[in-house]
């Protein structure tokens, strides 16, 4: 039996544009990057984007109003490797954005990679130099040495350009190796870390952060 997407807790929409529940719901995961048809699927949605809510629609459905989306340029269609892939458009971004209600200010993306001596260095790319500061801080896990700069948007959001960008790197060593007990603590400290961190947090990197900042959002539109 399919879960109707009324039954669900979603995030917060201003109801201003044609879009459906299903549509948002696909370009909540859509808006910063692109996605194969697989990956957008119901059955493994949550799992695969890690959220508390999915569309509705079976694959036939999703193939439909996915390909409906194109024709009316909210999304489009690239291939790589053979595969092909499906990303949002400027005029599906503004549609989001008028339901979503993005605080861009705010916004913020990071990667990670392991150096040749072992080491974790995370970077953090954000649309104001606050935001990068208050990421550095708060959300490596262990004592890290920072820098940072400011460059010129390499495509950060694909259908969104952005007049810089804020970059740092933050370089530290992750304890790999534990056992059961040492494990099992970290775990516990890793929850509290990060219940300590969603106090202070500034910034959103995905539709569920955002939502702290929405309310926010909403006023100063109004004013």
């Amino acid at each position: 039996m399919k879960r109707s997407t009324s039954m669900q807790r979603l995030p917060y929409r201003t109801n201003t544009t044609w879009l459906t529940d299903a549509d948002l719901i696909l370009l909540d995961v859509l808006f910063d990057g692109g996605a194969t048809f697989c990956c957008l699927r119901h059955e493994s949605f949550r799992r695969q984007w890690n959220v508390a809510y999915s569309h509705n629609l079976a694959d036939t459905e999703l193939r439909r109003r996915l390909e409906w989306l194109c024709e009316h340029c909210v999304l489009q269609t690239e291939c790589h490797e053979g595969r092909e892939f499906f990303h949002m458009r400027e005029t599906g971004g503004e549609l989001w954005s008028q339901e979503r209600c993005p605080s861009w200010d705010r916004y913020c993306t990071e990667r990670y990679k392991t150096t040749s001596r072992g080491r974790t260095l995370m970077s953090v790319a954000a649309v104001s130099p606050q935001i990068r500061d208050d990421f550095l801080r708060l959300w490596p896990p262990y004592p890290a040495r920072s820098r940072t700069a400011t460059i010129r948007d390499h495509g950060l959001i694909g259908w969104r350009r952005f007049a810089q960008l804020h970059v740092g790197l933050a370089t530290y060593r992750d304890e790999r190796q534990w056992t059961p007990e040492e494990y099992a603590v970290c775990v516990e400290r890793g929850r509290d870390r990060l219940a300590a961190i969603e106090c202070d947090r500034s910034w959103w990197r995905s539709v569920a952060e955002l939502q702290k900042f929405v309310r926010d959002q909403l006023d100063a539109h109004r004013r």
